[in-house]
């Protein structure tokens, strides 16, 4: 470079016009050069387009920043390594992957807004529509707020009391009928047909070996958490990704006082750990339920029945709705 500098000094009138031609070549260079730097920052930002406040381009060559402040430090920290022994922080909270519309925490969980119906024309006639609306209300929390309860965890043994949370639920009739299936459920807890009287979801770990630091839920997959214990979902949700149909109304007139009928389709997802990919999954269990309700006092509805039957369980990689 010192040898070309060196002849653009020379004065010589050759070698001045020589120099100018050059000058006028390079400068002409320079500028196709930032006409095209420009054309390309237009055409192919870095960022989404947006207005004069955007972010500038991670190209940009500015001084290296400081480690981020604890202000600039993100609320919500990703899940670490998956493990067996804690399902993931994502499915903290109540309900994780319910509808929008769907409020409340806990036990406490307005399923309302969520509920739609249809063939309501004869109830709604006889009943009113707000009635009715509760009433198919009624049918979704028993399916989300008992079917689907943390007694799905697997435990080696139950007791009566395990079971209260479904009685103010049901119609006082049908509470007296329901206490004896508790009391064989808790007797054989592993009987299919005991369970499927409860109605409820129970799952039992079948195939666990002996031993084993998890409870298995088959095809590879465990509960998280110490085997037979609620250890591996503490501050976690038992289910998750709740769906369910527009629930179709009826009458049942074959009793004194008619009921209502109220008939839909479900799915939830409880957590489950991926032993052989290392992975959180999900184990989803679709159901088919009938419920016929009764106004016991007159204006709130309780269950006065059901039929209850399960789908085909499905395991799939956790991933919230």
């Amino acid at each position: 470079m010192s040898g070309v500098t060196g002849e653009w000094l020379d004065n010589s009138p050759m070698l001045s016009a020589v120099r100018s031609k050059w000058i006028t070549m390079l400068a002409g260079v320079i500028a196709a050069v930032v006409l095209v730097s420009v054309a390309i920052g237009l055409t192919s930002p870095d960022g989404k387009v947006s207005d004069d406040k955007a972010t500038p381009s991670a190209k940009t060559t500015s001084p290296p920043t400081a480690s981020p402040t604890p202000s600039q430090t993100p609320t919500a920290t990703p899940d670490s390594k998956p493990s067996a022994d804690l399902a993931p922080a994502s499915v903290a909270g109540s309900w994780p992957g319910r509808p929008d519309t769907v409020t409340g925490d806990g036990s406490s969980v307005d399923w309302c807004p969520a509920v739609r119906t249809t063939g309501a024309a004869e109830a709604e006639k006889l009943f009113g529509k707000a009635a009715v609306d509760k009433a198919a209300c009624t049918a979704v929390q028993f399916v989300f707020g008992k079917r689907y309860s943390r007694l799905a965890i697997p435990r080696k043994s139950y007791a009566a009391k395990d079971l209260d949370f479904v009685l103010p639920a049901l119609a006082s009739s049908t509470v007296n009928a329901f206490r004896p299936r508790i009391n064989t459920f808790v007797a054989y807890p592993n009987s299919v047909d005991a369970r499927d009287e409860l109605g409820l979801i129970a799952l039992r770990g079948e195939g666990t070996p002996a031993g084993a630091k998890h409870a298995s839920a088959g095809n590879g997959r465990v509960f998280y958490g110490k085997a037979y214990s609620a250890d591996g979902y503490r501050d976690r949700a038992a289910w998750v990704n709740p769906t369910w149909s527009k629930v179709s109304i009826s009458v049942d007139r074959s009793k004194a006082e008619p009921r209502i009928v109220a008939t839909l389709d479900a799915s939830a997802a409880i957590p489950v750990f991926n032993s052989a990919e290392r992975r959180d999954d999900m184990l989803t269990i679709p159901t088919h339920a009938r419920f016929f309700l009764r106004r016991d006092d007159g204006s709130t509805w309780k269950i006065g029945g059901w039929r209850i039957t399960s789908g085909t369980y499905d395991y799939a990689q956790l991933k919230l709705k």
